[in-house]
């Protein structure tokens, strides 16, 4: 009997424990976005977006129509900022196609010249500089998405 307690016991604050472990990013995030699902961002995603040396963390939201892609820029979390994409919509730019999305990492050590003409505005190439990839399930063309250094915010380019 008392070892039943014990495991009892033991169960239930491993059950508290785990269950206090919050994500005070992604809570934040779904109290601003409320239609948008933001538990989908584990392993947690780091980038150096801005170039400022410091790692950002980087997470996806997803609704029914739009799905975001919000970086916090500081540890504060009302620091960010973040690019809303369209969801299956097949006639737009700025659509992934299909219902589902993966973020990974990128590296933005390559010259967007012979890609896309003119550059996207504010975009910096260099060795140590990092941006956002997000590919749809349908395999179109990715959203790349990157800190455009002249108007200090999170843009995209895509072909």
């Amino acid at each position: 009997m008392a070892s039943n307690i014990k495991t009892l016991i033991t169960f239930v604050a491993c059950f508290l424990i785990l269950s206090c472990d919050s994500d005070p990013e992604a809570e934040a995030l779904a109290e601003r976005w409320t239609k948008h699902d933001w538990s989908q961002n584990q392993p947690e995603l780091y980038v150096d977006i801005n170039n400022d040396g410091q790692k950002e963390r980087a997470l996806v939201g997803f609704g029914k129509r739009t799905l975001f892609i919000a970086v916090y820029l500081q540890d504060d979390v009302t620091k960010m900022d973040f690019v809303e994409i369209f969801i299956n919509k097949a006639s737009q730019q700025n659509a992934i196609c299909g219902s589902k999305a993966s973020l990974q990492l990128e590296r933005q050590n390559y010259a967007l010249v012979d890609q896309l003409d003119p550059s996207p505005e504010g975009f910096k190439s260099c060795a140590n500089c990092e941006g956002l990839l997000l590919q749809g399930d349908r395999g179109c063309d990715p959203f790349h998405i990157y800190w455009d250094h002249k108007n200090q915010m999170l843009s995209w380019w895509r072909n």
